[in-house]
């Protein structure tokens, strides 16, 4: 398997944001104190995410990571964190 370079924190940190538009989420809505359930992202959303990571990145994600993020901030700071 080919190894690929980590993303800077910025450049996942828009990636994140651009997939969950893509999933349907009201850019204008976000903000790292909105509601995932707000932004009406889902845990088949948040699933999606995970594979995208992995596929641009090789980010191996951990659902059980997920089990208490309730906002956009929450989801950010767990997915940044596998930058380290």
């Amino acid at each position: 398997m080919e190894l690929k370079t980590p993303p800077s924190a910025e450049k996942m940190g828009a990636r994140i944001l651009e997939a969950l538009v893509e999933f349907g989420a009201d850019p204008e809505m976000m903000s790292p104190e909105a509601t995932l359930e707000d932004l009406e992202i889902d845990s088949l959303d948040m699933f999606e995410l995970a594979q995208i990571l992995h596929q641009e990145y090789g980010i191996e994600v951990n659902p059980d990571d997920f089990e208490d993020v309730k906002t956009l901030g929450d989801a950010q700071q767990v997915l940044l964190g596998y930058l380290k």
